[in-house]
């Protein structure tokens, strides 16, 4: 049976205008889509950007789509789709109006699970700090090193805490997979280092084609099979295209990650522009 929650009236949300909710725990956003004199529509999505958890409320928009306000993002309210990355879709839920009180479909919550055992991780050649997950019966104290599944693949970071019980747990950067042991430092000194040659012919390619773009490191992750070369300056087709050209010099998986923005949370590959499809 569907079971109908109450949110508020409807006339707290005037056309073109948006409002947040909590709901079984999970924030969603509510818009009042309108044109013209037309009736308005109402429409609801996680009020979560699926990147980094940047509220969507505090985005721009028009009509029926709205911009993430941290990394632009483009999502398509009435159906949750994201325009850039069609992988990560929000969730839409359904709504209706009794008697002037917008109500949600109660049946979309389900009940929470169990809170996460998450931790402060640090990790990266840009020391980022973010949430990962671990086994609910896993335990690590400060500083051990840990191996992470990560958007980016596998790699190594660093424990700085446990995160402790929070009102609204964070979306995960990923999961811990065990503990760095002996031999998997013996892997790690064994890997051929190939990031100053990768990082001298991507200097020449972009210097050669006049690129706007600055590459200032390059990570070589524990997947041994990634290579990440991080850059100062927009976002632009063109740092694709050198991916491909660099992929097909070396073994390695080259991509591209800005140096202002952490990766993305993991399953997805967009927190920096390369060719993830070799």
């Amino acid at each position: 049976m569907t079971n109908w929650i109450p949110l508020g009236n409807a006339y707290e949300i005037s056309p073109g205008t948006r409002k947040a909710y909590t709901v079984k725990g999970t924030e969603i956003a509510v818009f009042h889509v309108a044109e013209g004199d037309q009736p308005g529509t109402f429409y609801a999505i996680d009020n979560s950007c699926p990147h980094q958890g940047a509220s969507l409320i505090e985005g721009e928009g028009c009509g029926t789509e709205v911009t993430c306000p941290l990394h632009d993002w483009n999502f398509d309210v009435a159906t949750g789709e994201c325009h850039d990355f069609p992988d990560f879709s929000l969730t839409r839920f359904e709504l209706k109006i009794e008697s002037g009180v917008l109500m949600v479909d109660g049946a979309a919550f389900g009940e929470p699970g169990p809170p996460q055992n998450l931790f402060l991780v640090r990790y990266g050649a840009m020391g980022w700090v973010d949430h990962f997950s671990a086994e609910p019966e896993d335990d690590y104290p400060h500083r051990a090193r840990v191996l992470l599944e990560t958007s980016r693949g596998e790699e190594v970071g660093e424990i700085l805490s446990a995160a402790g019980q929070m009102e609204k747990q964070p979306t995960a950067a990923g999961a811990i997979v065990r503990e760095f042991t002996p031999a998997d430092q013996s892997t790690l000194a064994s890997q051929e280092d190939v990031t100053s040659r990768v990082f001298l012919d991507c200097q020449t390619l972009i210097q050669e084609r006049g690129m706007p773009t600055e590459i200032i490191d390059c990570e070589q992750l524990f997947d041994q099979q990634t290579v990440v070369l991080y850059y100062l300056g927009s976002r632009m087709p063109a740092l694709e295209i050198l991916a491909q050209e660099l992929n097909a010099n070396y073994a390695w998986r080259i991509v591209f990650h800005p140096v202002d923005e952490a990766p993305a949370a993991s399953g997805c590959s967009s927190g920096g522009c390369g060719c993830d499809d070799k």
